[in-house]
């Protein structure tokens, strides 16, 4: 059948209003308890606490750095195109979570609507289409795609794959190719893989649609000759996207894929550890999980990294070799029902293929399972499902008095969506959220990190402790698990233990930033002076750019070393954090303490300039300017410091002090007083405070 006759039946393939009235409702109201959610887990790393989405004006940052920031060690991910989003959201509505929520339900409800609209332009048929889609606004285990703000990554992504692939259907309605709906097909395609790198199966997603193009799958191989023959410049055209992708990542990561110092650590990934057929063959048992969860969803949970999941632990082992015999059993099954029910195939090759780049299967990524990952890849199931319930197609169709199928599937998406009102609520808060964690994952060491880290950051040592030493049991290389038990036992005055724990962090990570600062200082503070000094050159020479390892050495030589070699060292801190603040108040400290007085107070002044927050450097003037009989002048400084820090109870009593004990300050440090008295009360617990009060009320 000619491609205009084919695809010149609107009326069969239009979505109806009631039909886009109960998918709209069915993919928004479920999530509507979600809205109140605080920023949880990455939410507060790639979204509230991300420098490069404050302004405009670090637009240039987000274009050349990778998804997580920081160093190339970690460059794994270029995500640029859903970091913009955040960032002009932040710009418009500031660090509150509810409007980011508000359009990751918009995004959801988007995808469940082109969805439909794009199986109907295929020529599936409404009923099975509408179930399918009908579950897929509302299974269980989309809530971390959904409700967690930086699961827009794999809503966005699927838009654009959609949108791609219906545009495709309408530039190749006719024989003719049409430019305007080709170009944009390609436009959407290009966005999705700088949202998120799974967009690169458009290519796949546009094949597939062809070969069941009309609702049907007869002679599949007769089709792609066909479309070879008549379309072979646009497939071959749609492979651009992924050229530009590549080449922007090979120019941003230094690398096609990853960076070439990135690599995949097994706490995240244990199957990185694996040779290649037996990852494959786990990772192909991990997608018969995610199948089992869609459906049913008993034990979701936001982590299953190291130790949580059973592995085969070789090749003819009874885990290797089932999800081998499963695959085998489905692709035959597909094969068989091509003809006769093709929505059954088709739904399987959507999940297959959507699944591909996040499977582990062709290669490892960054972690071993992640619910979200699940998003467009269901689809593919749930069409298969739809597929087998529906009934077969017959030459004289027979009147039903009992619509069980309908009621079914109706009752199936009651149930579902009741499921992901409850699962929500897991996704309201961290403390939530890693509680479920640990309950649903005991043997997850990361889940048992980030519960601890919560704890740690609640003020619950104990608890902090406790998750950690597990995590450690679990994963003895958990480096990041051995520096936070470090910090936490130099917080509670106990250096050995300190020492000891940052020790066995370094012994799995030499090089690791926290660990390498964390060491030096716990021996430093354990008064083990030359071990620290040892400690502070073993870090400078492995780390020479850190601005954390060179500051703090230079301060830690600030009070043993040689005037000339205080000066070497700040100037070197100051070097290797661009000019930061802290780094050049260290510095002008240093100058003032050789008598360079005048080049101290410069370098204050650029102190401030990197880091108007900086209240120490404000203390630093107003000292100088008190010297100099400036005493107005020193008053404004501590003034702007305490205003920019107006619960320092301390910044307070200083502005205080310096006005009871010079005339020409008095002034300021008593228009002040309303404000600290408020702030404060007439009769502060700080001892100093009530002290400087006294004083400049005599």
């Amino acid at each position: 059948m000619p491609e205009g006759k084919r695809d010149a039946e609107p009326a069969a393939r239009r979505a109806g209003r009631r039909d886009v009235l109960l998918l709209l409702l069915a993919s928004v109201l479920p999530y509507l308890n979600g809205l109140a959610a605080d920023f949880t887990y990455d939410d507060k790393v790639i979204v509230r606490d991300n420098p490069r989405l404050s302004s405009p004006s670090t637009v240039g940052e987000i274009l050349t750095t990778h998804y997580f920031g920081g160093g190339a060690e970690t460059a794994t991910n270029y995500r640029p195109a859903v970091l913009l989003t955040y960032a002009v959201q932040r710009w418009v509505h500031g660090n509150r979570p509810l409007p980011f929520h508000a359009v990751n339900v918009a995004l959801h409800a988007a995808v469940t609507l082109l969805l439909f609209r794009w199986l109907l332009l295929l020529g599936f048929p409404r009923p099975p289409v509408l179930a399918a889609c009908l579950l897929f606004a509302v299974v269980p285990i989309h809530v971390e795609a959904v409700t967690s703000i930086v699961g827009r990554g794999e809503t966005l992504a699927a838009l654009c794959v959609l949108a791609s692939a219906l545009l495709w259907l309408k530039a190749t309605r006719d024989d003719a190719l049409r430019p305007v709906p080709y170009l944009l097909s390609l436009a959407a395609f290009t966005l999705g893989v700088f949202v998120k790198e799974s967009a690169a199966v458009v290519p796949g997603v546009v094949l597939l649609g062809e070969l069941f193009r009309g609702g049907s799958g007869d002679a599949p191989l007769r089709r792609l000759r066909r479309l070879l023959a008549r379309r072979a410049g646009a497939l071959a055209g749609l492979l651009s996207p992924l050229a530009v992708l590549f080449a922007v990542r090979r120019l941003v990561l230094g690398g096609f894929l990853t960076s070439g110092r990135a690599a995949i650590f097994d706490l995240e990934n244990p199957l990185v550890a694996l040779e290649a057929p037996l990852r494959t063959v786990n990772a192909l048992g991990l997608l018969f999980r995610y199948a089992f969860l869609t459906f049913v969803p008993a034990g979701l949970s936001a982590d299953h990294s190291a130790r949580s999941l059973v592995l085969a632990d070789g090749l003819l082992s009874p885990r290797a070799i089932l999800p081998v015999l499963l695959a085998a059993a489905l692709a035959a099954s597909a094969v068989w029902l091509w003809r006769a029910r093709p929505l059954v195939p088709f739904g399987l090759c959507l999940f297959a293929g959507t699944f591909l780049p996040a499977s582990n299967v062709p290669f490892p990524i960054g972690t071993i399972w992640g619910e979200r990952l699940a998003y467009l890849p269901s689809a593919g199931l749930l069409l298969a499902f739809a597929g087998l319930l529906a009934p077969r197609s017959r030459a004289v169709p027979r009147p039903s008095r009992l619509r069980w199928r309908e009621a079914g599937v109706g009752l199936l998406a009651a149930v579902y969506a009741v499921g992901t009102l409850v699962r929500n609520r897991v996704w309201q808060s961290d403390a939530a959220l890693f509680a479920d964690t640990v309950a649903k994952a005991p043997r997850s060491a990361k889940a048992r990190y980030n519960l601890a880290y919560h704890l740690w950051r609640e003020k619950d040592a104990a608890g902090a402790v406790r998750e950690l030493r597990t995590a450690t049991e679990i994963f003895p290389r958990h480096y990041t698990a051995w520096s936070l038990l470090g910090r936490l036992a130099r917080e509670g005055g106990r250096h050995a233990d300190a020492v000891a724990a940052y020790a066995a962090c370094l012994k799995v990570h030499s090089r690791y930033e926290g660990g390498l600062w964390g060491y030096a200082t716990s021996l430093e503070e354990a008064g083990r002076e030359p071990e620290a000094a040892a400690a502070w050159d073993r870090a400078s020479r492995l780390l020479p750019a850190s601005a954390l390892i060179a500051r703090s050495r230079a301060l830690f030589l600030d009070r043993r070393a040689s005037p000339d070699r205080r000066l070497h060292e700040w100037r070197r801190a100051v070097i290797t954090g661009l000019g930061a603040g802290p780094a050049r108040l260290g510095l002008a400290r240093a100058l003032l303490a050789g008598g360079e007085r005048d080049a101290a107070v410069r370098e204050a002044r650029w102190a401030l300039l990197a880091s108007p927050g900086l209240p120490e450097a404000r203390v630093f003037l107003a000292e100088r300017y008190e010297e100099e009989g400036k005493g107005l002048a020193a008053a404004a400084e501590l003034g702007r410091a305490w205003r920019s820090h107006p619960s320092d109870a301390v910044l307070a009593a200083r502005l205080l002090e310096l006005g009871a004990r010079r005339p020409d300050a008095r002034s300021r440090a008593a228009a002040a007083l309303p404000s600290i008295t408020a702030r404060f009360g007439a009769r502060p617990a700080d001892a100093r405070l009530a002290a400087a009060l006294a004083a400049l009320s005599r």
